[in-house]
């Protein structure tokens, strides 16, 4: 039975209509394993830091909104803010 957490609706593995295949599954790992490999050979004067807006404004519109803003607010006062 899907279960909703924080806004977000989760299901169980077994209750997923659409299972990917061992093959799929394998495909998706070996280009996650390259992306890791790839982003590990990047020196730390080339790395660079994405926009809040990639990623960690889903907290916006749940219980976790408050929250959210108030980390984002600390963030910018210690000038670790990129958005």
């Amino acid at each position: 039975m899907p279960e909703e957490f924080r806004g977000k609706i989760f299901t169980p593995p077994e209750e997923v209509e659409n299972k990917l295949s061992a093959e799929e599954i394998a495909a998706a790992n070996a280009r996650f394993d390259e992306f890791e490999r790839r982003r590990a050979a990047v020196p730390p004067e080339k790395q660079i830091h994405l926009r809040d807006r990639f990623g960690s404004e889903d907290a916006l519109g749940t219980d976790r909104e408050e929250e959210y803003l108030r980390e984002v607010e600390q963030r910018k006062q210690r000038g670790q803010y990129w958005g």
